[in-house]
């Protein structure tokens, strides 16, 4: 075969590639985060990250909301491609799914108060308080289950109407959505009790027939990290909330 034929060959087998990767189904990415995390009209902070992350990757994609719970039993089903952030460790219960080893974000979750004021230390010092909680927020789950009285809600709006309500203490959610959440709601007196109840990070979760894409993914948010655009995003985003916020 000559060279001209060899090298027609390939060009139309890039051509063939590169219909079969527009023609592939864009990832499907569950979210149950509130705004600043992920918002409906797709300007949170993991929208923005993601859509410029998968652009650099060449991949299509979408984010869905659906309750907690539901998000992870459908990525793990297969149902749906993956999970926005979550914890890791995840798999004990989730075994179809895996995680990037470089975090997407880092979390504080943060006890709100209204009416109650004492020091953080742990599960121990959260139990004299009628506590509430978002269902299928697995670490607040594992980390509050001995509380005797926990109630579990839907969403933010309505853990912290049941705070201004009096209907609990104390409110345990991620900081940033809890402080977007009282200002969007017009909520007044509630005050964030110190030191953190807990921090850590968050991890891009796809089910494993995607696995081959982890180590990308990987690479990708390290160099976004490293050449500013990681920075530039959370400050467009989480910058903006916490500067709109009067704490």
């Amino acid at each position: 075969m000559g060279k001209r034929a060899i090298s027609l060959l390939i060009a139309v087998f890039l051509c063939l590639a590169s219909q079969a990767s527009a023609l592939s189904p864009p990832l499907v990415l569950n979210t149950s985060y509130f705004p600043p995390i992920n918002s409906p009209d797709k300007s949170g902070f993991l929208d923005l990250l993601y859509q410029e992350l998968f652009a650099r990757l060449g991949i299509a994609f979408e984010i869905q909301m659906l309750p907690a719970e539901r998000a992870l039993q459908n990525a793990n089903a297969g149902i749906d491609d993956g999970d926005t952030c979550r914890i890791a460790g995840l798999q004990a219960t989730y075994p179809n799914l895996v995680h990037t080893t470089e975090p997407v974000f880092g979390y504080q979750m943060a006890v709100f108060s209204r009416e109650e004021k004492f020091p953080v230390s742990g599960p121990e010092s959260l139990m004299p308080y009628a506590l509430g909680i978002v269902t299928g927020w697995k670490i607040l789950e594992r980390s509050t289950q001995q509380n005797p009285s926990r109630t579990m809600v839907d969403s933010a709006d309505q853990l912290f109407w049941m705070l201004d309500q009096g209907r609990v203490d104390i409110a345990l959610i991620e900081r940033l959505v809890g402080l977007e959440t009282i200002n969007r709601l017009g909520i007044k007196g509630v005050r964030i009790l110190s030191p953190p109840f807990l921090t850590g990070d968050w991890f891009l979760y796809l089910h494993k027939k995607h696995q081959s894409l982890i180590p990308r993914i990987d690479a990708e948010l390290r160099k976004m990290k490293q050449d500013g655009a990681y920075e530039r995003i959370r400050q467009q985003v989480l910058g903006r909330y916490e500067k709109s916020i009067v704490r």
